[in-house]
This record gives C-alpha cells, sequence and structure tokens, in this order.
C-alpha cells in the first residue's frame, strides 16, 4: 500500500507545435515533488520549446517550487526560450506578489493569451 503522500504533484506535458509546449502542473509543488517536476520538465529545457506552465490545477506550491520554476525560466532564457504561467490563482498569485517574483513571470489567464505574446520574437 501506498503512502498517503504519493501522487499529490504531477505534472503532464502537450506539444503544440514545434515552438511551444505546455506542462501542466496538478496537485502540490514543494520540496518532495520539485524533483519529479525538474524530471518532467528537463526534456523541454534541453530541447528547442518555449513553455507555458499552466497552474490551473496547482493546488499548492512553496518558495522552493517557486525556485524551481525561477530555474527553469532562466535555463530556457539563457537560449532565448521563453516560460509564462497561465492560470496563476490563490497561494500562487500570493506568493508571486510576495516574493516580488510577478515582475519575473508572465502571467496570463488563458493559454490562447500565452501564445500570442510567447509566439512574437523578444
Amino acid at each position: 500500500m501506498g503512502g498517503a503522500n504519493e501522487e499529490v504533484f504531477t505534472t503532464w506535458i502537450k506539444s503544440l507545435d514545434d515552438f511551444v509546449s505546455v506542462a501542466y502542473l496538478c496537485g502540490e509543488l514543494d520540496a518532495s515533488s520539485v524533483p519529479v517536476l525538474l524530471e518532467h520538465l528537463h526534456p523541454l529545457v534541453s530541447g528547442n520549446r518555449s513553455v507555458v506552465v499552466d497552474a490551473h490545477l496547482l493546488s499548492y506550491i512553496d518558495s522552493t517550487g517557486l525556485s524551481a520554476l525561477l530555474s527553469i525560466k532562466q535555463a530556457l532564457e539563457r537560449s532565448g526560450r521563453r516560460l509564462c504561467i497561465v492560470g496563476a490563482h490563490g497561494l500562487l498569485t500570493k506568493i508571486l506578489q510576495l516574493s516580488r517574483a510577478d515582475h519575473e513571470f508572465q502571467c496570463y489567464e488563458t493559454i490562447e493569451e500565452a501564445l500570442a505574446e510567447i509566439g512574437r520574437p523578444s
């Protein structure tokens, strides 16, 4: 039998085209689940696509999770790609504001809005 904390965080990736993938985050992103996030997003970081993070189903995030997202964003930017967040709400919005990371991440309500912005050359 599994422990009560198993499967509290999961991700899945959808490639929209040759340039952008959407990473859907579901559950609690904290110190225990950051390795899962990094493992799942590593192919995107080492690839050639920009990333839209869909946070609609993210129920919790702590500073470790935020730091992981920031490091992924910085890795993408080093190769001229971008990371933006869609569906930031609740605790994620609060942590972005309190840490002033809301100035680091571009946040959008919908994937369509993010794609319209991310498709433009920076």
